[in-house]
């Protein structure tokens, strides 16, 4: 009979053996899928995600969220710019785009719309980058969405001009010389002299001529002026409703249309009546005495003879006498017409 102790010692070598030599995956013991959204992450890949942006998740250490968007670091201390990243070492954020920044020791980086520019060197003229005029003279500056030097241009209704001689100027969009132009109506002429001058889009010589209501005409005299749109002497006229009439002695004044010598005559509603010491007061159109006449609806009439005169209508008439019927008929008193009757 075989003893039992050799098959005892050889089945604890074999499972010692076994044991020692044999390898299974942590997740196999673990009893856990190989596949799958449930697998479990390593523990390097849990470490790395810290963070969310948005929906999504990030790594702090390389990247950085951004407005709701993952963007990758850049640089030693990035920057969120809208929802990208950048290095304000090299770049700048203008209007929410990463652009690269003006370098060097006299730079002086500025945005100009969504882009970096010098502005020791550059102008941003209405969101362009242009070239900044230099030198000991240079005046630099922008005119509309260009660049120009106004030691040397003229912006003129944002368009670039060169200056006309050391007087120039703009009229419209050109540059001219003010010494020998003249600018009317934004159209250049050449200045028809020293007192050269405009008249609407014409040029006149001030010396010689006069503008009235846009026309060119000659001076009619020393003191010559406009009226209306014609020309007349002050010395020798008066201007009387635009129009130029000749005086009528040294106290001329106007009536209406027409002159008027104010010692002899005077003006009543618009025409021109004779003045005397008794007839010195006006009754319409016509002088009339007040001593001997009476107004009657702006005609004069005698009130002389008369014990109580006054109007009827038009006419002068003695009330101690006569009725006034109808208020314009004069009706003598009489023991057969003592009233007016029919008439009112």
């Amino acid at each position: 009979m075989m003893s039992l102790t050799a098959p005892i010692a050889l089945y604890a070598v074999l499972f010692v053996t076994f044991c020692s030599c044999a390898s299974f995956p942590k997740e196999k013991l673990m009893g856990e899928p190989e596949n799958g959204s449930n697998k479990p992450q390593s523990r390097h890949r849990r470490q790395a995600v810290q963070g969310v942006c948005g929906a999504n998740q990030y790594n702090p250490a390389s990247e950085m969220c951004c407005n709701g968007d993952v963007a990758p670091r850049i640089g030693l201390t990035p920057l969120c710019c809208d929802t990208y990243s950048y290095d304000p070492a090299t770049q700048m954020c203008c209007d929410g785009n990463p652009s690269h920044k003006p370098a060097g020791p006299l730079a002086q980086p500025a945005c100009c719309s969504s882009d970096a520019y010098d502005a020791a060197s550059q102008l941003c003229c209405s969101g362009n980058i242009m070239h900044k005029a230099s030198g000991p003279n240079a005046m630099p500056g922008c005119c509309g969405d260009q660049s120009y030097d106004g030691a040397t241009q003229l912006c003129c209704d944002d368009h670039v001009q060169p200056k006309m001689g050391s007087s120039s100027a703009c009229c419209g969009t050109y540059s001219y010389d003010t010494s020998t132009t003249l600018c009317c109506s934004s159209n250049t002429v050449m200045k028809p002299g020293p007192q050269g001058a405009c008249c609407g889009n014409l040029a006149y010589d001030g010396a010689t001529q006069i503008c009235c209501g846009g026309n060119v005409l000659p001076k009619p005299g020393a003191q010559a002026a406009c009226c209306g749109s014609l020309a007349y002497d002050r010395a020798t006229q008066l201007c009387c409703q635009n129009l130029p009439v000749l005086k009528t002695g040294a106290n001329s004044a106007c009536c209406g249309a027409a002159s008027y010598n104010l010692s002899s005559s005077m003006c009543c509603s618009g025409s021109v009546a004779p003045k005397t010491a008794l007839r010195n007061q006006c009754c319409g159109i016509s002088s009339y005495s007040p001593t001997t006449e009476l107004c009657c609806d702006g005609v004069p009439g005698l009130k002389t003879g008369l014990t109580r005169p006054t109007c009827c209508g038009i006419q002068v008439m003695d009330a101690a006498t006569s009725l006034c019927c109808d208020g314009s008929v004069p009706l003598l008193i009489t023991p057969q017409t003592p009233t007016c009757g029919g008439l009112a």
